[in-house]
């Protein structure tokens, strides 16, 4: 029989699971203020206050079990890059608040307050297959039988459809109240940042305490300000000009993203051919399998990503003619590439 308590035998465990219970007493307050929890998640991981797999059980724990949450699940059914109109839109509905839980493959749950053009900007794009679980509540209880139809358009605004009739959804007569600025990192008690890898179980603070040639890739999304939370660039594009994505092309990308990863340890480099990731280089060779005038795709993800530009440039030639450029090193040594 599986022991629920398993995990609060050891002092990490104990520890990790006092660090979150301290984490989502410190959100109710403003949550229950009318905050939304997208906001609040955001300011929280730019501060390094949340980790990815904390989001999962918040968002249930929370906006489901307690607060009661509407929800629908999707997948994408096309790619998506625009998305003016879902916060142009969302933004009049001021009957509701609404979270989406965008199920990302490499970055795990990204939370989007859909009014918020600066959430979308940071997703850049959704992909088809990808999931999506929208959550809506009205923020009166006589509203509440409109939750169906306001998640229905909210799906089919970020599925590309429209919205349909959404003048229900806009109370004129509601007094409008400023947006409020998600919760301050002081908010919330230091000892959620991180949780203790060993010792004792730590102790509840005072109340008081806070705590061809390629074009050249574009800036990415993620800069330096973005503090602890991890971004993923969009996908650039390599095109393969060698006669054939050979053996020698393979190991030069291999070589080519090592290097880069050794530099930036912190990022991490993903591929992708013909709609799906490659998990492992290699196995881009296969006779036939990438051609001349195939496209490659690639993305990098992190907190603050670095030589984007110049990747993008040596995988160019790595998939080009000159890939043996990126052979031309000792056994068991890293090229210096970045």
């Amino acid at each position: 029989m599986l022991n629920e308590y398993a995990s609060l035998s050891s002092r990490r465990g104990f520890n990790r699971s006092l660090a979150h219970f301290r984490l989502v007493t410190a959100i109710l307050d403003p949550l229950g203020k009318g905050q939304n929890l997208a906001d609040l998640v955001d300011e929280l991981e730019k501060n390094r206050q949340i980790e990815k797999a904390q989001i999962g059980p918040l968002l249930n724990a929370l906006i489901v079990e307690r607060m009661g949450y509407a929800t629908v699940s999707f997948n994408m059914p096309t790619d998506r890059k625009e998305f003016e109109e879902i916060w142009n839109e969302t933004g009049r509905w001021n009957r509701f608040d609404m979270v989406v839980a965008y199920h990302h493959p490499q970055l795990g749950i990204t939370l989007i307050n859909p009014k918020r053009k600066n959430h979308w900007e940071v997703v850049q794009d959704l992909g088809r297959q990808e999931l999506m679980v929208l959550y809506l509540k009205a923020l009166r209880d006589s509203d509440k039988a409109l939750e169906p139809q306001a998640l229905d358009a909210l799906s089919n605004l970020i599925t590309g459809l429209t919205a349909g009739d959404t003048a229900a959804f806009n109370d004129a007569a509601m007094i409008e109240k400023p947006v409020a600025a998600p919760v301050a990192a002081a908010a919330v008690p230091a000892a959620v940042a991180r949780p203790a890898a060993s010792g004792g179980p730590t102790p509840a603070p005072p109340a008081a305490e806070t705590a061809p040639k390629p074009a050249a890739a574009p800036a990415p999304a993620a800069a330096a300000g973005d503090g602890g939370k991890k971004r993923m660039t969009p996908k650039y594009s390599v095109q393969v000009t060698n006669e054939l994505f050979h053996n020698g092309n393979v190991e030069a990308w291999k070589n080519i993203v090592e290097s880069y990863k050794s530099k930036y340890t912190a990022l991490e480099v993903h591929i992708f051919h013909d709609g799906e990731k490659v998990n492992d280089i290699n196995s881009l060779f296969k006779w036939g399998k990438v051609k001349h005038g195939d496209v490659l795709l690639f993305s990098v993800a992190g907190e603050t990503i670095q030589g984007v530009a110049k990747l993008q440039r040596y995988l160019f030639e790595g998939a080009s003619i000159r890939f043996s450029n990126f052979l031309k090193k000792d056994v068991n040594k890293v090229l210096h590439l970045f």
